[in-house]
């Protein structure tokens, strides 16, 4: 039976190691995007092996523009010859300021990194996961897009705009046997979080590993009644 392929947006990142390793491991193929090369040499020593077997591809892409996507997505699925699950990582958060200060570098950069990346994903990864039978989408959002807090307007508009673009196409797809989750961590212990609060509790804080696990759930074929969903994965924070 062929191993089943993973296209991982953002798999570079704390996260998106944790996540590619996890579907590794779980005996997938895995594409993933990035943007720093430095990250990716990183990552591909990390797994040389699957790196040398052809299991593990890298593909540089700007997932916020349309065209880099649908290239990435059939190089990916040229490679592995299918693509069952998409793992749609990608984003981050910038902010810190009130509306009324708010200026349209960061409004539209949030916009563009947490949701119009998500369109592109899920557009030109639809096709191949219809295809290959129990297809899965999977998007991280956040605690953020239902917890509201000061300075934080752009990021939480967009990732609750990625839970109406989840929703939209657990409906779209209901009757392909595709299904569409997203998770939503609290504050996920990465070494940047840790920098960037190093007050913190960080106990409290979701492990990386533990986002990763709940995605392969969400990916598996056991999984398959579950759609539309946005999982909470808090912690104790």
């Amino acid at each position: 039976m062929e191993q089943d392929a993973v296209l991982v947006t953002g798999g570079t990142g704390a996260l998106g190691r944790a996540v590619t390793g996890r579907f590794l491991r779980e005996g997938y193929r895995v594409a993933v995007t990035y943007r720093s090369p430095e990250e990716w040499k990183a990552l591909e020593r990390e797994h040389a092996e699957a790196a040398r077997d052809g299991a593990l591809l890298g593909l540089s892409c700007d997932v916020t523009q349309d065209e880099p996507v649908g290239r990435a997505v059939a190089q990916a699925a040229e490679r592995f010859g299918s693509l069952r699950v998409l793992a749609h990582l990608a984003g981050g958060y910038r902010g810190g300021q009130p509306v009324e200060s708010a200026d349209e570098g960061t409004v539209r950069g949030m916009i563009d990194l947490n949701l119009i990346s998500a369109f592109w994903a899920a557009k030109h990864v639809i096709p191949h996961v219809k295809r290959g039978g129990a297809g899965r989408l999977l998007f991280v959002s956040s605690r953020g897009a239902v917890e509201y807090f000061p300075g934080a307007a752009a990021y939480a508009a967009a990732k609750l705009g990625l839970h109406a673009l989840v929703q939209t196409l657990a409906k779209e797809l209901k009757k392909s046997g595709v299904t569409a989750n997203a998770v939503l961590p609290s504050m996920i212990d990465t070494p940047a979080n840790r920098a960037a609060m190093p007050d913190a509790d960080f106990s409290a804080w979701v492990p990386p590993d533990a986002v990763a696990g709940l995605l392969a759930h969400l990916a598996s074929r056991d999984a398959g009644f579950t759609s539309g969903a946005l999982v909470p994965i808090y912690g104790r924070a």
